[in-house]
This record gives structure tokens, C-alpha cells and sequence, in this order.
């Protein structure tokens, strides 16, 4: 039974640090769900503005106590009662507010789904980020053990008298500068791993190949933050109409119903016990030297200022999509010019390392040949990953989530 619970255990952890999942941790994050909060007060404040529509209901009641009557007055009085209330024309006002809650409500929805998809974008860059750096620590260990197998080479050769001592030291050098070099990639990773875990609030064990589907007849939607954005600036054209709103009439009806007790009453056959009063209202501002109107010219203000910002947005939006098209092809080219030095540099390191062994060329002619095939070998493993995350930069930039698209 232990054995049955340590390989779920296993496979449950391994299965935390696909990036599928790990961006599917991320969008529900801290940050996520602060816009989520934000979205479901929008919600709240547009179903109360729906609500607003429905007819009132209050109850009320009072008690007065008189110390000295005079006249019709009675010493104590009691009032109990219910008070119906309708707004029949308000100037459209409670319309514009309805409109403003739903736009901002709009607003939300698509703020929220842009911040996903800008984390998945994010979780993305810092996966392939790390697993280059992985790489890059295997590569300068496979250096240090060709470096580590060479000196135990010539330090045979210095005890036969057939090295130089510069050799040696270039080579004890190179290999101290390869430790180092490791160290700083494994600090390096360390960080990277640390920063993922934070976004994700996952541990990260292992690291499991991924990779992102070629993009292929996509027809790009528009950025949920061009949405957001119109929708925060149709509110503010609602807002502005509400303070026209304040010049028109307000038609309101109200119906009072009343439970009344007296007592030391001096005229108790002149009182009713129960009343039922019917109000019709109509209420409308004549002068407010211009308070409405400029309120109404700010917020329009406001609103243009969004819209210049939207036309903006919109214009960088369309540059951002073409340029990771061309990011894509520009990865493509590098990925064929890494392969072609790749082959180049091994070819040469093999060439190299045989004369070296064979004492035909020297050490300086051997490292440097070493450095190239490190550098190719970076290059080819870094050029693979940067085409996988042009495809996710595409696919955001079109308005989808790349997370739709890893596999």
C-alpha cells in the first residue's frame, strides 16, 4: 500500500511541473484572483442598478410625547405605517446608471481574461527560460569533463617533461573558470525556479519537455485590453449623461399607509385610526448655474481622453501582431543558422581535439575550439525554445491564450 501511495505521490508531483499545469496554477493566482474580486463587484453593482427599477418598500414609525398640551393637541402619539414608492420618470437617469455598471461590468470580464492570457505568455517565457539555463549547465559540465579528462593528459605529459607549464595553468584556469561558470547557471536557475514558483504557488521538481503548436490560418480577435478599455470609456459617456439627466423632470408615486394611537387625546372623535395617503410628485432643477453641464464636460473629457488612448492602443496592438510574425521568421532563419553552426562546430571541436591529442596544434587552438562548440551548442538548444515562444507571443498578440496551444 505504501509502494501504490509513493508512485501516485510521484506522478502527482511530476504532473504539477508540466507547463500546462503550471499555467493553469498561475491564472489562478493572487493576481487573478484580484481581478476576479473585481469582476464580481461590477456584477454586484450592475445587479443593483437592475434592482433599482423595482418599486420601494419602507416601514416607519414614530413616538411623541407632548409635557403640556394646548389646543387639539394630544398628549401622546403613536404612528406606524408602510410607504410604497415608485419613480415613474427619473430623465433616464437610473437608464445611463444601468448602462454604466454594465459597461463597467464588460470592463472587467475582459480585464480579467487579459491577465490571464498575459500570465500564460509569462509562465511560458519563464519555463523555456529555465529549461535553457538547464541546458546550459549540462553543456558546461560536459566541458568540464572534457577539460578535467585533458589536464589528467597533461599532467602525464609534465611528468614526462613533454608539457609546459603555461599549458598546465591555461588549462587548471579554464577549468576554474568552467566551476564558476557552473555555479553562477545553477544560482542562476535557482532564481528562475524560485520566480516560477512564486507566479505558479507551485514547488517545481522536474521540468518536462513542452512545447507550442505552429500557428496556422488564426484569425486574431482583439485584445481583451481594447475591449476593457471600450467599455471603460462607454462608461463614462453613461456617467456624462447622467448629469443631463438632472434637468429633466423626476415623476415619482408614493403611497403611505398609516396605523395611528392616540392617547389624553382632547378630540378623540375628530381622529382616524388608520389613513391611506396617495402622492404624486414631479420634481425638476431649474437653475444650478451650470454645475450639471460642466460636470457632464468633464466626464466627456475623461471619455475622449479614453478614447485617444483606445486608437492608440489599437495601432500598437496591429504593429505588436506583425512584428511577432516576423518574430517567427526570424527564429525560424536563427534555428537554421544554429544547426549549420552547430554542425560546424563539432565538426571542428572532433578535427581539433585529434590533432591536440596527437601534439599537432596546440592547447590555445583546443579551447578555442572547445569555447565555439559550447557557444553553438547554446545557441541551437536557446534558437529551439525562442521559435516555441514566438508561436505563444503570436497566438497572444492574435487575442487567444497561448495555454490553449501547449503540449
Amino acid at each position: 500500500m505504501r509502494i501504490l501511495y509513493f508512485f501516485v505521490a510521484a506522478y502527482a508531483l511530476h504532473a504539477q511541473t508540466t507547463l500546462p499545469s503550471l499555467i493553469e496554477s498561475a491564472q489562478n493566482n493572487g493576481r487573478i484572483e484580484s481581478y476576479i474580486q473585481q469582476t464580481t463587484a461590477a456584477t454586484l453593482g450592475y445587479e443593483s442598478a437592475k434592482r433599482s427599477y423595482f418599486p420601494r418598500v419602507d416601514g416607519f414609525g414614530s413616538a411623541t410625547y407632548v409635557d403640556k398640551t394646548g389646543g387639539f393637541e394630544a398628549k401622546q402619539t403613536y404612528a406606524a405605517g408602510v410607504k410604497g414608492e415608485l419613480i415613474v420618470f427619473d430623465g433616464f437617469k437610473r437608464e445611463n446608471l444601468l448602462n454604466q455598471n454594465k459597461a463597467l461590468e464588460h470592463s472587467a470580464e475582459h480585464t480579467l481574461h487579459a491577465a490571464k492570457k498575459e500570465i500564460s505568455l509569462d509562465v511560458i517565457q519563464r519555463y523555456f527560460d529555465l529549461q535553457n539555463t538547464h541546458d546550459e549547465i549540462d553543456t558546461f559540465t560536459a566541458m568540464r569533463t572534457q577539460l578535467e579528462a585533458q589536464l589528467v593528459r597533461l599532467d602525464k605529459f609534465k611528468a614526462a617533461g613533454l608539457a609546459s607549464d603555461d599549458a598546465l595553468m591555461r588549462m587548471h584556469s579554464e577549468l576554474s573558470n568552467v566551476h564558476y561558470q557552473i555555479e553562477d547557471l545553477h544560482y542562476r536557475a535557482e532564481r528562475q525556479k524560485t520566480e516560477l514558483e512564486t507566479i505558479t504557488n507551485q514547488s517545481i521538481a522536474h521540468l518536462t519537455s513542452s512545447d507550442i503548436v505552429e500557428p496556422k490560418e488564426i484569425s486574431p480577435q482583439e485584445l481583451d485590453t481594447l475591449s476593457a478599455l471600450r467599455y471603460s470609456r462607454d462608461a463614462k459617456i453613461h456617467e456624462a449623461e447622467q448629469k443631463d439627466a438632472t434637468n429633466l423632470p423626476t415623476l415619482k408615486l408614493e403611497d403611505h399607509y398609516t396605523f395611528n394611537d392616540y392617547y389624553n387625546d382632547p378630540i378623540p372623535q375628530m381622529r382616524v385610526d388608520r389613513q391611506n395617503k396617495f402622492i404624486a410628485s414631479l420634481s425638476m432643477n431649474l437653475i444650478d448655474f451650470s454645475s450639471a453641464s460642466m460636470a457632464k464636460q468633464s466626464l466627456m473629457a475623461q471619455a475622449q481622453a479614453k478614447s485617444s488612448e483606445l486608437a492608440y492602443a489599437a495601432k500598437e496592438a496591429d504593429q505588436n501582431l506583425l512584428l511577432a510574425k516576423r518574430y517567427i521568421e526570424r527564429s525560424r532563419i536563427l534555428i537554421d543558422a544554429s544547426h549549420s553552426t552547430f554542425d560546424a562546430a563539432a565538426k571542428t571541436f572532433d578535427a581539433v581535439k585529434k590533432k591536440y591529442e596527437a601534439r599537432i596544434i596546440d592547447y590555445v587552438t583546443y579551447l578555442d575550439a572547445l569555447h565555439t562548440l559550447r557557444d553553438a551548442t547554446n545557441q541551437l538548444n536557446r534558437a529551439k525554445r525562442t521559435l516555441y515562444y514566438a508561436y505563444a507571443a503570436y497566438y497572444y498578440y492574435s487575442g487567444l491564450d497561448p495555454k490553449e496551444f501547449v503540449r
